[in-house]
């Protein structure tokens, strides 16, 4: 079990700026305004130079995570939504990445980080998290299931509800653990398809979170997958990056007509004033792998089923051919 110490935390009143959570969602370390830091058996968990929380939202400079892995420059949350949340000067293990919002970088063989990352819950609003790290096994000196929740939303909301059965939308669904994957390797841990086309590629992912429960504003298997949720993290593994709503994936790409479906390509439902509402990922055959409603999981259905077949709306290859 490692060992975390707190070198710096912040009155509860204010809501952290920065958290480590365990895989059942529990909270470690709370960090706050100033330099904080904390350690396990390995070395650095979390530390930061400076934090400040404002109206505005939340700022962090000279982050490191796990030793030194993961390193930013700045960091920028607003307290709202992503416009203006920034992430500058992020390394990953040396190499400079790109820090777009939704980007998902891997991290050895069973972990990852998720930049800038926007979670939604009904009836709990949403919020943006700078970096989260997580932990898939314990290469990275972390016990596995571990979470670093770095440049958290709520640190700027004073009217936020700062307990712990209000904080799914911080913790991104850590409570909400799908026990099919807590003792199993992460998908990422198999190696991306190198032969077929780059659709083929992406229905191989895909297949992979067959069973995944659906949960709304969910983009991991850890915790679930909402429509398009599924879709940009399949994507992500092969560098295409899409955003996590439907109505803007539906402009992300190529159209294509129905008659030259591919698989891999993006199809779309459920047509309204804001655009599509729904999505699937074409897989061949008439049929589309996706992940459905509350209460369902990722699976395979049929365009010929009346819903879909009536609620069709187009499709989309989010790639250049």
């Amino acid at each position: 079990m490692a060992v975390v110490v707190a070198l710096a935390v912040v009155p509860q009143a204010l809501g952290g700026i920065a958290e480590v959570r365990d895989a059942h969602g529990h909270l470690i370390a709370n960090g706050g305004q100033g330099a904080f830091g904390s350690l396990n058996d390995a070395g650095w968990t979390l530390r930061y130079d400076f934090a400040s929380s404002s109206a505005r939202g939340v700022t962090l400079r000279g982050v490191s995570l796990v030793g030194g892995l993961v390193y930013a420059d700045t960091i920028f949350v607003p307290a709202h939504g992503l416009r203006g949340a920034r992430v500058r000067g992020l390394v990953v293990n040396g190499q400079a990445v790109s820090a777009k919002a939704n980007a998902l970088v891997p991290l050895g063989p069973a972990s990852y980080l998720v930049v800038l990352q926007e979670a939604v819950v009904p009836g709990e609003g949403s919020g943006v998290v700078g970096l989260r790290l997580v932990a898939g096994d314990s290469s990275l000196g972390l016990d596995p299931g571990t979470q670093l929740l770095v440049g958290l939303a709520r640190a700027a909301q004073a009217t936020a509800v700062h307990t712990q059965e209000r904080l799914s939308w911080l913790s991104l669904g850590i409570s909400g653990h799908a026990p099919a994957l807590e003792n199993a390797a992460f998908p990422e841990l198999q190696a991306i398809p190198s032969n077929g086309t780059l659709g083929g590629k992406a229905v191989a992912i895909a297949e992979r979170y067959l069973g995944v429960p659906y949960r709304w504003g969910g983009a991991d298997p850890l915790t679930g997958f909402d429509c398009s949720g599924f879709t940009m993290y399949v994507y992500a593994q092969l560098g295409i990056g899409l955003t996590h709503y439907t109505g803007a994936q539906f402009y992300e790409g190529t159209r294509v007509p129905p008659d030259q479906l591919q698989p891999g390509d993006l199809v779309f439902f459920e047509p309204s004033g804001r655009g599509p509402q729904h999505e699937g990922m074409y897989i061949g055959g008439g049929q589309f792998i996706q992940a459905p409603h509350t209460g369902d999981v990722v699976k395979i259905s049929s365009l010929s089923e009346p819903s879909y077949r009536f609620g069709y709306v187009g499709a989309v290859r989010p790639w250049k051919p």
